[in-house]
């Protein structure tokens, strides 16, 4: 309902402003847009039981296989994203939490509230301006180059030549949700019982923080991760069209530019299938980080 309540007429895009009104009501007939809205539900609930999310009206092909040509992208530029800002946010927040109230602790709490808090597009902007155009060293956006996809080991080297700024531009706010999430964690783990009976058994501080409180304090961070990685299935929406990345959010922008309906309620569904599956694996993943939570249901 949301969809169809935005302004603008899907057949009349497709059609072509010189279209006649003749070629319009015929296109739209096509399409079947000029049935009733209960009945297009009916219609498109009746093709989702059968595995069909429709016909993209923009790309004239079926709506899943236009998804899962773009989902490979998301999941390069989201994935390796994630991977870098958790190894470096847990690093971050180890040191953070080793030094308490120090110049160490202060600095890293002072840099990872300031990337926290800066817009994701207004970053990659910026670091467009000053490693695009001003010294050059990378490209403004897009894949790769035209004409480097002859030889797959040029293409995979251009293409992440490619991916450092927008990954750069995704990192720095993941990076700080998992920096601050790392240390708070171990803050509150640290307080713990059984952190003070490990002192007093004459266990190491290193040995406590790192083998002991970090699993405690990893749970939050696994379930920011479980989130994020369902929501990159939807597509990472500012950051792939300030960088023109061929991805799901791109694809997303231009369905609603074009009001192709099914290929917007396509990509809602299959976002909102990825963030049940993959907090579904979050919790599974906790079972192995603390012991505690009972995993029988899914051995």
């Amino acid at each position: 309902m949301l969809v169809h309540l935005a302004p603008g007429d899907p057949a009349q895009l497709l059609a072509g402003e010189a279209a006649s009104p003749d070629y319009v009501k015929l296109i739209r007939a096509e399409y079947g847009l000029d049935r009733p809205l209960p009945e297009q539900l009916a219609t498109y609930l009746g093709n989702l039981a059968r595995g069909n999310l429709g016909y993209s009206l923009t790309f004239s092909q079926p709506v899943l296989d236009v998804i899962l040509g773009r989902i490979p992208q998301t999941l390069l530029l989201v994935g390796t994203a994630i991977f870098i800002s958790i190894t470096v946010g847990i690093l971050l927040g180890l040191a953070s939490a080793r030094r308490p109230f120090s110049a160490t602790d202060a600095v890293i709490n002072s840099t990872t509230l300031t990337l926290y808090s800066i817009p994701t597009f207004w970053l990659g902007e910026v670091l467009i301006l000053a490693f695009a155009l001003q010294i050059r060293l990378f490209p403004t956006g897009g894949l790769f180059d035209v004409g480097v996809e002859t030889n797959t080991f040029d293409l995979m080297a251009n293409v992440a030549w490619h991916m450092v700024l927008p990954v750069l531009t995704l990192s720095a706010l993941f990076l700080a949700s998992y920096a601050r999430l790392t240390r708070a964690g171990l803050f509150e783990s640290l307080r713990m019982n059984y952190i003070v009976q490990a002192r007093a058994k004459g266990v190491s501080e290193k040995d406590i923080l790192n083998r002991h409180a970090l699993r405690n304090a990893l749970l939050p961070v696994i379930t920011v991760a479980g989130i994020q990685i369902g929501y990159a299935v939807g597509g990472v929406v500012l950051t792939e069209n300030v960088f023109s990345w061929p991805g799901i959010g791109t694809l997303l922008v231009l369905a609603v530019s074009y009001r192709d309906y099914p290929l917007v309620t396509g990509i809602f569904l299959i976002s909102a299938i990825s963030v049940a599956v993959a907090n579904l694996i979050a919790d599974m993943i906790y079972g192995i980080v603390d012991p505690r939570i009972k995993t029988e249901g899914f051995s």
